[in-house]
């Protein structure tokens, strides 16, 4: 079956909605403000990792046939092992709390402080869980109904930043300074996208063939058309959010936070309205995202768990959130934000050796992750401070990227392409079979 324009444009719709959350609208403000003269150079690392890396995880997807395939090389208990703690990091202990408690910030906190988060979350829970429901109508509720609502309201903060143009910009501040390319890198590899990547391939997968197609080859073609809508939204966006950020010294204010920057700058272009029109922004924002991440977790513990329906794990997983949201989401974001470092490079592992499944035997494909996970454990303890001086130290001088909470990648790139050769080497001799 061959989709309609009108379909492929709604599962990019969705695709580009899962993405966009609160915290993918309040970094890129933030980096411009910051980056000053600098905001070219930091904008491209702020993309090539904050949307290179999630686009190149939905084309492996789409490659492999399937985020469930990423896992094959290792056991089957270890392989679920890692999704089970993906979708616990990125569903009710971390990524939906966070949407929660900020779609809150932005909506009602302003007027009445905390008091109504209790009641807030439980109304927000029951939203996802009605469209979380019914997945196969998935590309219905955020492709054609939520995501373009959303659409239009970023494109009328979009005309109010560039059809009135700020001759004020910012100068560059801190890091942005001297190693603006290098910022920008990290703060897009911060965004942590690959993890929801992963994890939004089953959806993806599903939605594609809920529309009827069921041919491998036009599946894998359908997913790598919503990658490439997909990142072709969200740069105009973070250029956009970006650009705001970067003319924000006209608004007369000093900034600490992104969410600072889109609050002064709506108010200053729309009034009063423009707070309201913030907080439809940051609710749709939030609301896509945890009905993504929802939906993705509900696929794989139906498919996985005999015993654990669809509608069974999307009801547990947002009330496990909203409990979260209410009752100490900050505590616990000291914790799993470790968590999420640890499990990145994993990911991203995962993805280099699917990339390579033909020209890498199976222990090696092992070894490579285990690498990665090593020194993802050595990024969560530097977050969490819970390395000693000494040791920190020789850890900064001798490790590439510790200070930017990246030291995995040059040990993980050094034993895939090790892994690479030997492979090539035995699978000419004909000892091993990849």
């Amino acid at each position: 079956m061959t989709l309609s324009g009108k379909n492929i444009a709604a599962l990019g719709f969705m695709t580009f909605a899962m993405y966009l959350g609160a915290g993918n609208l309040i970094f890129p403000p933030l980096l411009g403000y910051y980056a000053g003269e600098n905001f070219i150079i930091s904008m491209l690392g702020f993309l090539l990792t904050g949307v290179g890396l999630p686009a190149l995880a939905l084309i492996v997807i789409a490659l492999i046939n399937g985020s469930d395939n990423l896992t094959q090389a290792f056991p089957r208990k270890v392989a679920i092992g890692f999704w089970v703690m993906l979708f616990i990091v990125i569903g009710p202990a971390f990524a939906i709390p966070r949407a929660i408690t900020v779609a809150y910030q932005f909506t009602f906190a302003p007027f009445i402080g905390d008091a109504g988060l209790a009641w807030f979350s439980a109304v927000f829970c029951l939203i996802a869980i009605l469209f979380s429901l019914y997945p196969g109508k998935l590309v219905s509720s955020l492709g054609k109904l939520l995501t373009p609502l959303l659409v239009v309201i970023l494109t009328v903060l979009a005309g109010a930043a560039f059809m009135s143009p700020s001759d004020v910009h910012s100068i560059a501040h801190g890091a942005y300074v001297d190693g603006a390319f290098a910022e920008g890198l990290t703060q897009g590899y911060m965004t942590m996208d690959a993890l929801g990547s992963i994890g939004f391939g089953w959806i993806i997968f599903r939605a594609i063939q809920g529309m009827g197609v069921t041919d491998s080859k036009a599946i894998t073609r359908y997913t790598l058309m919503a990658a490439g809508m997909y990142a072709l939204g969200i740069t105009i966006v973070y250029f956009t959010l970006a650009y705001i950020g970067l003319t924000s010294p006209s608004l007369d204010v000093e900034f600490h936070n992104g969410g600072e920057i889109l609050t002064a700058f709506t108010q200053s272009h729309f009034g009063s309205a423009g707070i309201l029109l913030l907080g439809v922004v940051m609710f749709l924002a939030c609301l896509t995202t945890a009905i993504g991440v929802t939906t993705a977790a509900g696929e794989f513990h139906a498919k996985t768990f005999s015993w654990f329906n669809y509608r069974a794990s999307i009801c547990i997983t947002m009330m496990l959130a909203g409990l979260v949201a209410t009752v100490g989401l900050s505590q616990l974001l000291k914790i799993t934000l470790p968590a999420v470092v640890a499990l990145h490079p994993i990911a991203i592992a995962l993805l280099l050796t699917a990339l390579c499944r033909h020209y890498l035997n199976q222990a090696w494909a092992v070894l490579v992750v285990l690498v990665a996970a090593c020194f993802g454990v050595i990024d969560a303890c530097h977050i969490l401070e819970a390395i000693p001086g000494n040791l920190d130290q020789l850890c900064e001088h001798y490790l590439p990227l510790y200070a930017y909470y990246a030291a995995w990648l040059v040990p993980t790139l050094v034993t895939l392409v090790v892994g690479v050769g030997v492979s090539q080497s035995q699978f000419k001799a004909g000892s091993v079979k990849a």
